[in-house]
């Protein structure tokens, strides 16, 4: 477009001849794509096609001299295009350039009036000019100023947003740890208790056997010793009420009033053969208590049902809840907040999986899969 008005003013007003006019044209108009990929050379270009155009010119009366008016739009437009793209110096280069290139148009005083004007008339526009493209390489720079402190400021909250996931994981595997520690010293001080008892509930022990009882009941201290030690290096000062023995399968009905009061009714079904104990069970609870706290943020007022089964020698937790009254959205998409990372988490320490996703209804849906080949507790109950 700028093209197609530069050629034929150029050749009428200001009686260039007809090539000189479409060479004025190009050098400065094809300066803009130029800028894209070299911008010296784009620089360069323009410059030419001023010189040419006050070479071959003539001062028309009232018309803008030396620079025209689509010269100096082809010259706001790479200043712009320079100030988004390239460093601000490259940009005040090519403004100081075209300024001095548009004063040669003083070295054709001697050669009559009729290539100049007036001396006033050259100044003003001289000024206009450099005032004008000056601007447009100011709101240029300005722009990519933006633009830049725009994208700093996604980058930034991207960095945020990975540290804080990076943090609730690390929160949410420690706590597991800390929950394990409590599952295993359980079982440990079984085993620490039957093998110092066996002397004495077993009074026909030889000699060899009797050091050998006091051997594991020895190693079994040192390991509670040992995961005591770890655990201080976990447990934070929030966590210091955490002390209390981990809730299993059994205490999720214990989370049904709370929940209910609410606002959301909660149907549970526990098997009863499913154990009450166990790093399994725990984590299933955990699970349960997470998903029913997203059913209340996020399906207030529907209802939840928590079922679980033994299936494979394994846990199969499921924690469903209908749609909202309300067309509300019903809860997070799978794969986004840190409860689920939590959930699978633990999924993934004991072997098993994790699957949340909306479901037709318009519900949502959490099913875990938790192993129990190494997560049931020791049978107290084995000691006598």
């Amino acid at each position: 477009m700028l093209f197609c008005v530069s050629v034929p003013l150029s050749a009428t007003i200001y009686r260039l001849p007809v090539l000189a006019a479409f060479g004025v044209g190009i050098l400065q108009c094809g300066s803009l794509p130029l800028s894209i990929i070299a911008p010296r050379w784009a620089t360069a270009s323009w410059i030419a096609g001023t010189s040419a155009f006050i070479a071959f010119g003539t001062a028309a009366p009232g018309a803008p001299w030396p620079l025209a008016v689509p010269g100096l739009l082809g010259l706001c437009a790479l200043l712009i295009l320079l100030g988004l793209r390239q460093p601000i110096v490259v940009g005040i280069a090519a403004w100081a350039l075209a300024a001095v290139a548009s004063l040669q148009v003083l070295l054709y005083a001697g050669f009559g009036a009729a290539k100049i004007a007036t001396v006033d008339g050259i100044v003003a526009n001289l000024v206009t000019s450099t005032a004008v493209s000056a601007v447009a390489l100011l709101l240029a720079y300005l722009l990519a100023q933006r633009e830049d402190m725009r994208g700093e400021l996604v980058a930034e909250r991207q960095q945020s947003a990975a540290e804080q996931q990076r943090r609730v994981l690390v929160e949410e595997r420690t706590r597991i740890a800390r929950e394990l520690h409590d599952v295993v010293a359980h079982s440990m001080s079984v085993i620490q208790v039957q093998a110092s008892s066996a002397p004495y509930r077993l009074p026909q022990l030889d000699d060899a056997t009797r050091g050998e009882f006091a051997e594991i009941a020895a190693s079994a201290r040192s390991a509670m010793h040992e995961m005591r030690r770890l655990l201080g290096v976990l447990r934070s000062e929030d966590a210091a009420g955490e002390a209390m023995p981990q809730p299993g399968l059994p205490q999720i009905v214990d989370l049904v009033p709370a929940v209910e009061r609410a606002g959301v009714t909660v149907t549970v079904d526990i098997a009863p053969e499913l154990p009450g104990e166990g790093i399994a069970s725990t984590a299933a609870y955990r699970i349960a208590q997470e998903s029913l706290s997203n059913v209340v943020r996020h399906a207030p007022d529907s209802h939840a049902r928590v079922l679980a089964e033994l299936v494979n020698n394994a846990i199969v937790l499921c924690v469903e809840n209908d749609a909202p009254p309300g067309g509300t959205p019903s809860a997070p998409a799978a794969g986004g907040g840190h409860g689920l990372v939590g959930m699978r988490e633990r999924c993934s320490m004991l072997g098993g999986t994790m699957h949340a996703a909306p479901t037709p209804e318009g519900g949502f849906r959490v099913l875990a899969t938790l192993p129990l080949a190494a997560s049931a507790p020791s049978p107290a109950g084995s000691a006598a």
